[in-house]
């Protein structure tokens, strides 16, 4: 007796064999697909193409937790109200280097040991162009410090999106703002032949007032010789670092730069002689850890949802092992970064191919979503920006491995933009390789895919899209397949 898995492996010969020599026939004719003779010396068989969209599609909304949001080059911060996702905001959590020893120096005229007088003490960061929300609106920010030093749990070197620090509820400063995206980002100019940072000019980068109390005593201390400013750990048990919270009517998030020249607090004060100078304390992309060896970072995101005032709740979604049917949902799926949404599509009954011909295969799968329409626009909430990726997964909703094409690379969704009939635009993503898998391997009833931002970034993506699902809609979750049979 011939073993099944000696038949699935010849059956699948025979199908690459087939559609090798099907795809090059096919090429050659005209649109319409037909019933061919193959000839003798291929194939002895008649031969069926069929276009299939029908399959059934089952969708459904998760949840993954443990989304890591330390060690990027940008911090998100800010809050907005969502239609589709409620009230979405993000505080930054960090800690400031010392931006070297800050001691009494010498002034303009080289006298040493001048001590210094508080100026002000100013936030200074430079968004980048990445926004969601409205930015008509005027925002606000707070600072608190944090209760205790930032310590990274169970050995890990960076944190999560779900973490928080104790800190003070009373501010130590808080000021409001105009978002202005592109004036507000680094401006860079070329001087001769060299291109540089215009970081001075006080219309370059969003610059906040913070109370002078926190100033007072730093240059207290810088005066007092205390070596607190000196060390970079005992500044930090000294200031164990802050938190900033975005005010409670704000209505963008938005993206601040981190390193140079990044994010920093910059504190000016005047020598007794009257010259005036400035010490910068810096947000920091990675810092040693006292007694150990390598870096860790010592900033993250926490994000902050409530979904319950949504039309389909999603905040019933607690554990990354729950899911929300989009039977449940009006029909609909979601994505959202930061938040960490993935659309979950199951697909049962592809095996049924099989049952078609003697043997065939497929020479092209995608799977297509329409977003919603009237959920984006083009100015508050639009379309995302981020690649969308697609994941095998499990029962329990873990990531099983990315699917990838023939060339290893991570397989990516494509926006199909009809500008004339906008509602008709649609992503699209090539699951020729996956479906033939199934066709040869067979697939389990827990079988299913996740689609959404890149693991390795959504705890630093802004971007979000729903997906429509209505099986009685034209805008339904297809699974789009060109199929050869072998009768």
């Amino acid at each position: 007796m011939i073993s099944k898995p000696y038949l699935l492996k010849m059956r699948k010969l025979i199908s690459i064999l087939f559609v090798s020599a099907l795809w090059f026939f096919t090429s050659c004719n005209s649109d319409t697909f037909q019933e061919h003779e193959i000839g003798d010396n291929l194939i002895d068989k008649s031969t069926e193409v069929h276009l299939i969209d029908t399959f059934t599609v089952r969708s459904a909304t998760v949840k993954l937790d443990s989304l890591l949001t330390s060690g990027y080059s940008n911090v998100l911060f800010g809050g907005y109200h969502d239609e589709f996702f409620g009230e979405v905001s993000s505080e930054f959590y960090t800690t400031l280097g010392l931006g070297g020893a800050f001691e009494m120096g010498a002034d303009a005229n080289g006298k040493k040991n001048v001590k210094l007088q508080f100026d002000s003490l100013v936030f200074i960061g430079f968004p980048d162009t990445r926004y969601y929300g409205d930015t008509l609106q005027e925002q606000t920010i707070s600072f608190h410090k944090l209760k205790e030093e930032i310590d990274l749990p169970n050995g890990q070197i960076g944190f999560y999106g779900h973490h928080t620090i104790a800190h003070d509820e009373v501010a130590f400063g808080s000021a409001s703002f105009y978002l202005k995206p592109r004036k507000q980002s680094v401006e860079i100019k070329t001087i001769g032949d060299k291109t540089i940072p215009e970081i001075e000019r006080e219309r370059d980068g969003l610059r906040l007032r913070i109370d002078d109390a926190f100033g007072w005593d730093i240059i207290n201390r810088v005066n007092a010789d205390d070596d607190t400013l000196q060390n970079i750990f005992k500044w930090r048990n000294f200031f164990n670092g802050m938190v900033l919270k975005p005010g409670s009517e704000n209505s963008a998030l938005f993206s601040f730069k981190l390193g140079a020249p990044g994010m920093n607090l910059r504190l000016y004060f005047t020598y007794e002689g009257g010259d005036r100078g400035y010490h910068d304390f810096p947000v920091i992309l990675a810092a040693p850890r006292q007694g150990e060896n390598g870096l860790a970072y010592y900033n993250f995101s926490n994000f902050v949802s409530d979904k319950s005032s949504t039309p389909q709740d999603l905040g019933r979604i607690v554990e990354e092992t729950e899911e929300l049917k989009s039977e449940e949902t009006d029909d609909l799926a979601f994505i959202q970064g930061g938040i960490g949404f993935y659309a979950k599509v199951k697909i049962p009954y592809v095996e049924n191919l099989n049952n078609l011909g003697v043997t065939g295969g497929v020479l092209k799968s995608e799977l297509i979503f329409y977003p919603l329409e009237g959920s984006f626009d083009n100015s508050i909430f639009r379309l995302p920006s981020s690649a969308i990726s697609v994941y095998v997964t499990n029962r329990d909703n873990n990531r099983v491995m990315a699917l990838t094409d023939s060339r290893g690379a991570a397989l990516r969704a494509v926006y199909n933009n009809y500008t004339e009939h906008k509602n008709e635009s649609y992503y699209s993503i090539d699951l020729t390789s996956y479906v033939n898998d199934i066709l040869t391997n067979g697939q389990d009833y827990e079988d299913a895919l996740l689609i959404g931002f890149p693991y390795e970034s959504i705890g630093n993506t802004i971007d979000r899209l729903v997906i429509e699902n209505d099986p009685d809609s034209n805008f339904r979750i297809r699974l789009k397949t060109t199929y050869v049979v072998q009768n």
